[in-house]
C-alpha cells in the first residue's frame, strides 16, 4: 500500500504543478501523526501564509478508511492513519514474493568485484570490494535484473616474476606443491626485502615475467602451477564469505586481445606518441593522458581494461557493467569510460564505477602473518574464533554449533563493511563487533532467532485476527513491512547497501521494543493471531533483507 499516494488522492484540491504525493513526508514522531504535509513551499504559489493554506487543504480532504484523523500544527497537516485498517490490509495481503521486483525487466548486469592480485595475499580491502559487490549483485537480482558476477583476477605482471624468482633461488616446486600459497607468499615477501639491496633482482623479475609472456617452456608451466594454487586459495576465501563468481578470467586472458585494441585506437586516430610511449590524450576532457603502451612495448591496466570491456560486451551484450573498486581508482575509470566513448562504443555510457572508502583495523588488534596489516585469512580466523567464543556453552537443538559460528563470523565481516555509507572510510571495531547489544550483526541475527522461537511455540487456529489490539509499537513494524520495497529500490539506485543495513537495524530495534513490552502469545486468540501475522511477515522481511546484505539467518543462537 502506497500511503503517500493514498493520502494525496484524498486531497480534493487541484493546484497547478503541485504533486501532493511528493510533498507528503513521514512525521518525525507519532504524536505528530504518521505522515505530514508541510505547507510552506505552497506559500508563494497560493499567496497565503502556511496556516491559511493548511486550513484550505484540510477542508478539501475526503474521509477514507485509511485516515483516522487529520490535525493542523504550525503550517503542517498531520495525518494519523487508521492502525487496524492499515494492519489488516498490509498483513493479510503480504506476500514476500511481491518483493521480487520487476524493475530490471531481465536486463543483463555485469558486476566486476573481488579482483585479487594472485601474487599477494588477499587483504582487508578485498573484503570490502567483495561484500559490496555481492550485496549489489543480490539487490540487482531482487529488482529483476540478470546478474553475472565477474572476478577480474590479477594474474599478470612482474610480481609473478618475483614469486618465481624467489622459488628458484630459495625453494623448489616440490615445496610449493606441499605447502601451497603460504610458501609462495614467503618467496614473494623475501624477494621484495632482498630486492632493496640487490637491484639485479628487479631485472631478474622482469626477465622471468618476459618469459611468462613468451610462454617459455620452462618458466610458463611454473607460472601456471603458481596461478592455479593462488586462485584455489582465493576461491576458498571467497567461498568462506559465501560468494561465488560466474567468471574468473583475468588480466592474462584479456591481454591476448591487446594488439587488436591498439590497432583499433590507432585506426581511430586516438593514439599519440609521448616519450616513446603511446597514449590517449585526454587533457581536452580535464583528464590526464592515459598510457596504453609503455616505451618497452608492454601494456598497462587501462589497455587490458579496454580489452576486457570489449570482449565482455561481445559475450554478454550487457545493459550495465559495474566495477566495484576503491575510490582511489576513480581517475582510472573516468579515463577508461572516456576512451571507450571516444572509440565509438555506445555501451560506454552503460559502464559505471561504484567506489568505496578505505577499511582498516585498530593497530595491533589482530596479529598478522603478513606484515603490519592483517590479511583476510587472519581476519577470518579471528572472526571465527570470536564467534566460537560467544556461542560457547550454549545448547543448540536445531542448529549445528559449528555452522552457527561460521554464520556469525561471516555476518560480522559483512556488517563491518556495509554498516557505513559506501564512500566513507571505516575502522573494523573488533571490541564491539561480536556483541549482542547495540548495532552489530549478532544483535540482528539474535533478533531473528527471537521471532523464530515465538513462532515455534505458536499453535495456529482458524480464528480471524483482531488488529484493534495493535499499539504504536506494533504499528511501526507494520509500516516498516509495508515500505520495504522502497528501501530495496533506494539501496540499489544509490548503489549503497548501508541504506538497507540502517533500515534492518531500525526494524530490529522496533521489534525488540515491541517484544519486550508486549506478550505475543496470550489468551486472546484473535489478538494473538494478529500479532503472529505481524511477526511472520516481519520474519520474511528480515530473512530477505539479511540475504541482501550477505548475512545468514539463524533459527537459534
Amino acid at each position: 500500500m502506497n500511503f503517500k499516494r493514498c493520502l494525496a488522492d484524498s486531497i480534493d484540491l487541484e493546484l497547478e504543478n503541485v504533486d501532493f504525493e511528493n510533498l507528503i513526508v513521514e512525521s518525525i514522531s507519532p504524536d505528530k501523526g504518521d505522515y505530514c504535509l508541510p505547507c510552506f513551499s505552497l506559500a508563494k504559489l497560493m499567496k497565503k501564509n502556511p496556516l491559511e493554506i493548511a486550513n484550505i487543504i484540510l477542508a478539501s480532504i475526503k474521509q477514507t478508511d485509511l485516515i483516522e484523523k487529520v490535525e493542523i500544527l504550525n503550517g503542517y497537516i498531520n495525518f494519523f492513519l487508521n492502525k487496524s485498517y492499515v494492519a489488516k490490509n498490509v498483513l493479510e495481503n503480504f506476500n514476500i514474493a511481491d518483493l521480487k521486483l520487476a524493475d530490471g525487466k531481465g536486463e543483463i548486469v555485469l558486476i566486476d568485484y573481488g579482483s585479487p592480485n594472485l601474487a599477494k595475499s588477499l587483504h582487508i580491502g578485498h573484503l570490502k570490494t567483495t561484500i559490496i559487490g555481492e550485496s549489489l549483485a543480490r539487490l540487482f537480482e531482487q529488482c529483476g535484473y540478470v546478474v553475472k558476477r565477474l572476478n577480474y583476477v590479477g594474474d599478470y605482471g612482474t610480481p609473478f616474476g618475483k614469486m618465481i624468482g624467489g622459488m628458484l633461488k630459495w625453494g623448489s616446486m616440490e615445496e610449493v606443491k606441499q605447502k601451497g600459497n603460504d610458501v609462495l607468499q614467503d618467496y614473494y615477501i623475501r624477494f621484495n626485502q632482498e630486492e632493496k639491496d640487490n637491484p639485479e633482482l628487479t631485472q631478474l623479475a622482469r626477465d622471468i615475467f618476459k618469459k611468462i609472456e613468451l610462454k617459455d617452456k620452462e618458466i610458463y608451466p611454473i607460472y601456471q602451477t603458481i596461478v592455479d594454487i593462488a586462485l584455489a586459495e582465493a576461491k576458498r576465501m571467497f567461498d568462506l564469505l559465501g560468494v561465488k563468481f560466474d567468471d574468473y578470467r583475468g588480466e592474462m586472458y584479456f591481454n591476448q586481445f591487446a594488439p587488436q585494441v591498439i590497432k583499433m585506437l590507432e585506426d581511430k586516430n586516438l593514439l599519440v606518441e609521448s616519450q616513446g610511449a603511446k597514449i590517449v590524450d585526454l587533457t581536452p576532457y580535464d583528464l590526464t593522458p592515459a598510457v596504453i603502451l609503455k616505451n618497452d612495448g608492454t601494456t598497462l591496466y587501462t589497455t587490458r581494461d579496454i580489452c576486457a570491456a570489449i570482449e565482455r560486451y561481445k559475450e554478454y551484450h550487457f545493459n550495465k557493467m559495474i566495477y566495484v573498486t576503491a575510490i582511489q581508482q576513480n581517475l582510472n575509470f573516468r579515463q577508461l569510460f572516456k576512451i571507450m566513448e571516444l572509440a565509438g562504443y555506445e555501451f560506454a555510457h552503460d559502464m559505471e564505477h561504484v567506489s568505496y572508502g578505505m577499511m582498516s583495523l585498530p593497530d595491533g588488534k589482530i596479529s598478522s602473518r603478513r606484515g603490519k596489516q592483517a590479511v583476510l585469512v587472519d581476519l577470518m580466523d579471528y572472526a571465527l574464533s570470536e564467534a566460537n567464543n560467544i556461542i560457547k556453552g550454549r545448547k543448540f537443538e536445531i542448529e549445528d554449533p559449528s555452522d552457527v559460528a561460521k554464520k556469525v563470523a561471516r555476518a560480522v565481516l559483512s556488517f563491518a563493511v556495509l554498516k557505513v555509507d559506501r564512500n566513507k572510510d571505516c575502522v573494523f571495531d573488533v571490541k564491539t563487533a561480536f556483541s549482542f547489544e547495540g548495532e552489530t550483526a549478532p544483535y540482528m541475527q539474535y533478533t531473528y532467532t527471537r521471532i523464530e522461537s515465538v513462532l515455534r511455540k505458536y499453535r495456529d487456529t482458524k480464528d480471524k485476527a483482531d488488529y484493534t489490539c495493535f499499539n504504536q509499537d506494533a504499528f511501526e513494524l507494520v509500516k516498516y513491512i509495508n515500505d520495504f520495497s522502497i528501501i530495496i529500490r533506494q539501496s540499489l539506485i544509490k548503489r549503497d547497501p548501508s541504506i538497507m543495513v540502517k533500515r534492518l537495524l531500525d526494524i530490529c530495534k522496533a521489534f525488540n521494543k515491541f517484544y519486550t513490552a508486549t506478550k505475543i502469545l496470550d489468551d486472546n486468540v484473535a489478538a494473538t493471531k494478529a500479532k503472529i501475522n505481524l511477526i511472520t511477515a516481519l520474519k520474511d522481511v528480515l530473512a530477505l533483507g539479511f540475504n541482501l546484505i550477505c548475512i545468514d539467518t539463524l533459527k537459534e543462537m
